[in-house]
Order: C-alpha cells, then sequence, then structure tokens
C-alpha cells in the first residue's frame, strides 16, 4: 500500500521542471526504419511503393484517402511491408526500409510524384503532400476539407508547452527557433487574418516570451502544475470557449497547433523539405534529467538508446510519451513516429509491486479528476462489463490524463478501464480487428533479427508483391 509520504512525494512530480540542457542532439540516419502507415487521425495510408522497390529520402511511399502523404525518412530497400503493433498499441501495416547511400529528393521531385508544382500547389496541397496536417481540419476520420458547416476561424491557439512532466519540446523549440516561429505566425495571420491568436508558453519563460514574441502575437502562460498544463482546459480558458472533449476544436472556430507542427507547417511552405522528422525528450526517473533528440521518423526505441549509449537494458518499464499519458511498450524495437514526443524510462526502484488491487472506494480519482467524472465508478462498471450503464456517467469526456491513475493508492489501470467504457460502450471507432502477433514471431522481432547479419539480409532475393 503506498503511504502519504510517497503520495506526497508523487505529487511534486507533477509539476513541470525545465530542462537543464537546451542542446537538441541530432540522430544519424538508423540501418533501418520501421514506418507505420497511419496517422494521428488514425486513417490508414495506401502504400505507394512494394516490396523490393528502391526509395529515395523524402519520397512519397503512402497516401491518405484525404491525400495526406507519408514519406521515406532515410533512402534504402523496401525490404517487407506486415502489420505491427504501435506506439499507440493500433496493429497496422508498416513499411520496413534498409539504409543505402542514394541521395535524397529534392522538394521539386517530391511534388512530381503528386503530379504538380511547388509554385502550382495551394496552400492545403503543399501541407498534404509534405505531411503536414492543416491545423484548420477536424481530426482523423472525421476531417474534412472546405466543409461548408463549420465556422470561419475566429481564434488560433499556438502550444509552446507540454503537458506531461517529463517532456520539455515546447521550452526548447521556443527558445532555440525564435525567428523560425515568428515565420510561421506570419504564415498563419496569412492564412486565418481575421483570427484572434494567442501563443501559449511556461510561466518561467514570461519575461522572455513577451520580449521576444509579444509584437507578432499575444502571449499568455501556464504553471508548472500538471493539472493546468492539460491542453483540452487551457485552449477552453485561453479562448473562452467550452469545448466538450469528444468535440474538435475546430468546430468552434478554433485551430490549435504546437510549435513542433508550426515549424514543420513553415518547412512545408518554404518547400524546404517534408515531415521526416521529430523532436523527442528522453528522460528516466532515477535521474531525472533530461535529453532532447531529432531523429528520422521510424526509428526504433532500440536505436535511438543506443545512440543515447544506454544499452544496459536495465528498465522494466519503457514508456512513450511521459510518465502520465504514456504507453508503455512491450518490445524496444517499436519504432518512434509524429506522436511520439518522449520517451520515458522507469527505474525498478518507480515500479510499484503491488498493482490493480481492489478499489477501496476511497474516492480520490473522482476529487483529482479535472472534469469530475465519478472515475471509481466508471472503473468498477469497466471490471464487471456493465458498459451500457457506464456510459450514463459519460466516459467519453475523460481526458486521458492519468490523474486517477496516478493518485489510486491501489494502483488500478483508471484510464485502461475508462478506455474500455468508451469502446465497448460504442462511443468511439474502431479499426477493423486485424491478426495480432507479439512477442518472438512478431514482425518487429524478425526484422532486428534479420538486421543482425546485414549480409545475409543484403544476399537475399528481392520479394515481388502486387500492389
Amino acid at each position: 500500500m503506498v503511504n502519504i509520504s510517497e503520495l506526497m512525494n508523487h505529487k511534486n512530480r507533477l509539476k513541470h521542471r525545465p530542462s537543464a540542457n537546451d542542446t537538441i542532439e541530432l540522430l544519424d540516419d538508423p540501418d533501418y526504419v520501421v514506418i507505420p502507415l497511419e496517422y494521428p487521425g488514425r486513417i490508414l495510408y495506401k502504400p505507394t511503393v512494394k516490396i523490393g522497390d528502391q526509395v529515395y529520402k523524402n519520397q512519397i511511399i503512402g497516401k491518405s484517402p484525404l491525400g495526406h502523404c507519408i514519406h521515406a525518412s532515410i533512402s534504402g530497400i523496401v525490404r517487407d511491408i506486415l502489420a505491427i503493433w504501435t506506439a499507440n498499441i493500433f496493429h497496422v501495416p508498416a513499411i520496413l526500409i534498409q539504409k543505402n547511400d542514394q541521395p535524397a529528393l529534392n522538394t521539386d521531385q517530391v511534388f512530381e510524384q503528386a503530379d504538380t508544382s511547388f509554385e502550382k500547389a495551394s496552400t492545403i496541397e503543399k501541407l498534404k503532400i509534405l505531411g503536414v496536417i492543416s491545423p484548420w481540419n477536424r481530426p482523423g476520420r472525421l476531417q474534412k476539407e472546405d466543409e461548408k458547416t463549420f465556422p470561419s476561424i475566429e481564434k488560433i491557439v499556438i502550444k509552446a508547452f507540454d503537458e506531461e512532466p517529463t517532456i520539455a519540446i515546447g521550452d526548447l523549440i521556443l527558445r532555440n527557433f525564435t525567428d523560425k516561429i515568428i515565420r510561421g505566425i506570419s504564415y498563419l495571420k496569412n492564412l486565418a487574418p481575421q483570427a484572434e491568436m494567442t501563443l501559449v508558453i511556461s510561466q518561467y519563460l514570461a519575461d522572455w516570451g513577451t520580449l521576444n514574441y509579444s509584437a507578432y502575437t499575444s502571449v499568455k502562460t501556464v504553471s508548472s502544475e500538471y493539472r493546468d498544463r492539460l491542453s483540452q482546459l487551457v485552449v477552453s480558458k485561453i479562448t473562452g470557449v467550452n469545448i466538450p472533449t469528444s468535440s474538435a476544436y475546430r468546430t468552434h472556430g478554433i485551430a490549435v497547433i504546437s510549435v513542433e507542427y508550426l515549424l514543420n507547417l513553415v518547412d512545408a511552405l518554404d518547400g524546404h523539405r517534408p515531415f521526416i522528422s521529430k523532436f523527442l525528450t528522453l528522460s528516466d526517473s532515477g535521474n531525472g534529467e533530461y535529453r532532447t533528440f531529432k531523429f528520422p521518423l521510424g526509428t526504433t526505441i532500440r536505436q535511438l538508446l543506443k545512440a543515447a549509449n544506454i544499452t544496459d537494458r536495465s528498465f522494466p518499464e519503457i514508456i512513450v510519451g511521459g510518465p502520465m499519458q504514456g504507453i508503455t511498450q512491450y518490445t524496444d524495437l517499436t519504432p518512434l513516429t509524429k506522436t511520439s514526443h518522449g520517451l520515458y524510462l522507469k527505474t525498478k526502484t518507480d515500479v510499484s509491486a503491488e498493482t490493480n488491487l481492489t478499489c477501496q472506494n476511497c474516492g480520490k480519482c473522482s476529487r483529482i479528476c479535472p472534469l469530475h467524472l465519478q472515475v471509481h465508478l466508471l472503473g468498477r462498471y469497466a471490471e464487471y462489463g456493465m458498459f451500457k450503464e457506464a456510459v450514463d456517467l459519460h466516459p467519453e469526456a475523460c481526458l486521458d490524463c492519468g490523474l486517477c491513475a496516478y493518485i489510486c493508492p491501489a494502483r488500478r489501470s483508471l484510464v485502461q478501464l475508462i478506455q474500455m467504457c468508451k469502446k465497448y460502450g460504442g462511443l468511439v471507432d474502431e479499426f477493423p480487428q486485424q491478426q495480432a502477433e507479439c512477442g518472438a514471431s512478431s514482425a518487429l522481432e524478425r526484422w532486428e533479427l534479420g538486421f543482425q547479419d546485414a549480409t545475409e539480409l543484403d544476399s537475399r532475393p528481392v520479394t515481388s508483391s502486387t500492389d
């Protein structure tokens, strides 16, 4: 059982702590990448390449039904296309590319793939072709262009902060890319000249942020408290609009974009490069130090840890994200994607020996919930399969912030239980179920074993496949 001192220690950990190191470490192209054909809105890309093809860095290798593109982050040979488990626990097809020394495509060549040119493409087309999702759109399957029923964009919120206590991407980008962010603000003003724009930054950067950005946009701050940094609540407070969790910002005339996505928007509209690399904060519960990396998309966790000289594999839990909302991975061969903002390594002393104990009905979970949900009841409804009853308690409003699970003395998996209420209560859409495989027989394990003998891999006959 957890004592009071441990709970207080956990409470202190919920505060966002600035990174003491402004350095961004650049990772070289790995020997291979694994690129899942899925993006944040859970729409699948259709591959535009096949096994055995030579692909080039920046090349379009997949397109979604809405015309968004995904690109090769390295040059190499397509060695396989097979379903894997992503970091977000979706079972989707992925493309395995083995690196070689072929040159990257330039922007003109990328647009030739899309049967247009940079000069002829509209702003939205440029973003789609170069892999940047427009901030004007609703997420995922709900996303439609030029929807006449949508209100015009009246408010734009630029997020330069991270929710998770152990992720510091927003702060570092804000300090390292001032000129580029200002250029991005100018682009947003041209796209929505009537919109009221706000840059939201961490409180400790208030003076510096006001000095550098207040001439271009309104600047607001958020405290270091985790509860005060939850995006849905911050956006509602900044805009003065009450936004239900199940509702998209866009349907309220609001566009929200992170500073990292703003950098990629600038690269796309300047015609520099597609979205093929990502920032990530690496931290562990032992020393509390942060390191920030920029890596090619599709780099595996193992490759990143090796590049960071962390090879002893003494961490019992590897979490993509942070300690509050992140997802523990069953293998360090999971590829890192556009939604991988952090990598949190739990030490043995930070892992509780007792988890998922019986609910004590103490009510801590319900009292800490930012939306005042009856979390203790939702958890028990899920345990006993009473999903129809759970719907009446509105599990769809859950922010997945993780505060309930973090405070629970019984260490119950409350976020997952509420997600079950959403799923089996018919409140969310799911991909069609596919045959899944894990462990040593999974595609990720087989691919990694194959690359342990590069000579053998290079000598394999190329497998042919149809589109």
